[in-house]
């Protein structure tokens, strides 16, 4: 059989790919294709060369890796908060041994709570309107932190908790490059801010009795 010379033309998609082969006057390439008839006998037919070949669309694996960094994300926050209340533990116990039960089950239902926490407060129950008075002092959780950074007063324990908890639960990112003065944070000031909160953890395991 003589060889001749032909064009293959493609038309690739993202879910299809289409093909046809012609001569070098753009006709058609018909080739003998061998198929079966009803009685199952082989006869022999022509068939042009031209067609499309359908398949899923590909899909990027943006979304999946987004959902894994969230969850990751989100098992990596519990385990620093379950870390900060171990560290926490001993001195929020002899002031109120169920605060850590109360936060870590505000999200249920009042019936679905243990027993023992169900009817109480979720800050300060042995406080009348002691939650109230909270938010009323301090409207945001920076108005606490403030208030730990610039008084000069001794905090209750789990006003430094809350304060250390969205620190650690909120933590920012480090995605930014380059030195840290380029964006404008006072050196002086963040070394005066890390002293401050060295002396509150220090002030943590002080025995008072």
């Amino acid at each position: 059989m003589a060889k001749r010379d032909y064009y293959l033309g493609l038309d690739i998609g993202t879910d299809s790919v289409g093909f046809c082969v012609t001569d070098r006057e753009y006709n058609i390439i018909a080739k003998r294709a061998v198929r079966l008839d009803r009685k199952g006998q082989r006869c022999y037919t022509k068939k042009h060369l031209w067609g499309a070949r359908l398949f899923s669309e590909a899909e990027a694996a943006a979304e999946r890796r987004s959902h894994r960094a969230a969850r990751r994300r989100l098992q990596r926050r519990r385990w620093r908060l379950l870390l900060l209340q171990e560290i926490f533990k001993l001195e929020v116990e002899k002031v109120d041994p169920f605060f850590f039960d109360r936060l870590n089950n505000s999200f249920l239902h009042a019936e679905d709570k243990p027993d023992q926490i169900q009817d109480m407060p979720l800050l300060f129950p042995e406080i009348k309107h002691g939650d109230a008075l909270f938010k009323k002092k301090y409207p945001t959780i920076y108005h606490l932190r403030q208030a730990l950074l610039t008084q000069d007063r001794r905090f209750d324990i789990r006003e430094i908790y809350l304060a250390f908890a969205h620190m650690v639960k909120y933590r920012g990112n480090f995605l930014r490059e380059g030195d840290i003065k380029s964006g404008g944070t006072d050196i002086d000031a963040l070394q005066k801010s890390f002293d401050i909160l060295d002396k509150l953890i220090e002030s943590l395991y002080i025995d008072t009795d």
